[in-house]
C-alpha cells in the first residue's frame, strides 16, 4: 500500500493539467496497477508528442505517459486539440469515410507494441515501425486504445492495455515490461454519427497524418 501511495504523490507532483485531469489520471493507475504489490518499482515514462508526421514539430513535450507493469501497460496523452482546418486531414479507407474539419472532431489512439524490438525490420535491423506488424514481424501488434469526440481545448486519451487486450493487427502484449511502444493520435475529422463507434474504433491515415510519441525498448 505505501507503494501506491507513492506513485499516486509522484503522479499528482509530475503529471501536468488541471487538478480534474491528474485526479483521472491517478484513478487510471490506481486501477490499472491493482494492489501495491503489482505497483512496487514501476516508474512512470514520458515521451514528447510530435506530429504531423515523423518530421513534425513537437507539440507536447512530455505530453505522452506510460506505465509498465509485468501484467500491462497504462497509457496517457494529452495535447492541445488541433483547430479544426489547420492540419492534414486523411482520406478514407475500408473502415472510414474521408474526414474533413468540423466541431466536434473524433479522434483515436493507437499502440503499437514490439515484444520483441530486435526483430523488427521495418525501418532496417531492429529498428520498428508500423511495416513490422504487416510485415508479421514476431511479437509485432497494433491496439486501438481509445477513441474520443472533442470539441474543447484539450484532447486527452487514456487507456490499458493488457494479455487480454485484442489487437487489432499483429501479435498480442506478451512483453509489457521491455516491449518498445509507439504511440500514434490518427485524426478522423467532424463527426460523422452514422460510423459511430467504428469512427474511433478503427485506423485512418498513416503516420504522415498522425501525432506520435515513442517509448524505446526498456
Amino acid at each position: 500500500m505505501n507503494a501506491l501511495l507513492q506513485l499516486k504523490k509522484q503522479v499528482l507532483k509530475r503529471v501536468g493539467g488541471k487538478p480534474r485531469e491528474r485526479l483521472l489520471f491517478t484513478v487510471m493507475i490506481v486501477a490499472g496497477l491493482g494492489t501495491g504489490s503489482a505497483v512496487a518499482g514501476h516508474d512512470m515514462e514520458y515521451a514528447d508528442v510530435f506530429g504531423q508526421g515523423p518530421a513534425g514539430p513537437v507539440v507536447a513535450v512530455d505530453g505522452a505517459r506510460l506505465v509498465r507493469t509485468d501484467k500491462n501497460l497504462i497509457i496517457s496523452v494529452r495535447i492541445s486539440t488541433p483547430e479544426p482546418g489547420s492540419y492534414n486531414y486523411p482520406s478514407g479507407n475500408l473502415w472510414n469515410n474521408d474526414a474533413y474539419p468540423g466541431k466536434p472532431e473524433a479522434y483515436s489512439l493507437w499502440a503499437f507494441v514490439f515484444n520483441d524490438p530486435d526483430s523488427c525490420s521495418g525501418g532496417g535491423p531492429g529498428i520498428c515501425t508500423g511495416a513490422d506488424v504487416g510485415n508479421n514481424t514476431p511479437g509485432a501488434g497494433v491496439f486501438n486504445v481509445a477513441g474520443h469526440l472533442v470539441a474543447g481545448p484539450v484532447l486527452q486519451l487514456n487507456g490499458n492495455l493488457t494479455f487480454a487486450s485484442a489487437p487489432f493487427g499483429g501479435a498480442p502484449l506478451t512483453d509489457p515490461m521491455t516491449a518498445e511502444v509507439h504511440l500514434a493520435i490518427a485524426p478522423h475529422g467532424a463527426l460523422q454519427p452514422e460510423t459511430l463507434p467504428n469512427q474511433i474504433k478503427t485506423p485512418i491515415g498513416n503516420p504522415e497524418f498522425w501525432w506520435l510519441a515513442v517509448f524505446p525498448a526498456d
